[in-house]
């Protein structure tokens, strides 16, 4: 089945890299104020672990727009970030992938571990829309968990 040059919006061509990431931003703009508007702040509650998960501008859309930018399911997985944030869990039922901050931006943001999650999208009409993504969350010193970024892998 041929992929569409749109999905929800969102162009699938290799080289719509700059609207990919304008889309990117707007969707992170989207969520904040729904955010604001549900629970008064900025962070979705993670099924899983039961823990706070933030999203916090200039930390989780940064990152995100570099990776997701350059592949359209890694921005649909932006536009469905919540969904995404809410329901990711481990690619191994019960084991958590931890990880130490890499050098540069990981720790100049304040990160003491990096943890892996995962996300399946899922469709049974359209072949093209059942993907793996994988969220990575940086833990703070202070137990906070911020989403640092959300993109497609191969399984």
């Amino acid at each position: 089945m041929a992929i569409p040059e749109y999905i929800e919006g969102i162009p699938t061509k290799k080289n719509a890299v700059k609207e990919r990431e304008t889309l990117i931003l707007s969707y992170y703009e989207k969520l904040w104020k729904r955010l604001q508007r549900e629970v008064n702040s900025n962070y979705i509650i993670n099924n899983y672990l039961q823990t706070k998960i933030y999203i916090v501008k200039n930390t989780s859309d940064k990152k995100t727009k570099i990776e997701a930018k350059n592949n359209w399911k890694s921005t649909y997985a932006v536009k469905h970030l919540y969904t995404v944030v809410k329901h990711a869990r481990p690619l191994v039922s019960g084991v958590l992938e931890y990880s130490n901050p890499k050098s540069g931006n990981q720790k100049n943001k304040g990160f003491k571990q990096m943890l892996i999650l995962y996300y399946t999208f899922s469709n049974d009409n359209l072949d093209y829309l059942n993907f793996t993504v994988k969220l990575t969350i940086g833990i703070k010193a202070d137990k906070k968990h911020v989403q640092y970024c959300v993109n497609k892998i191969e399984v």
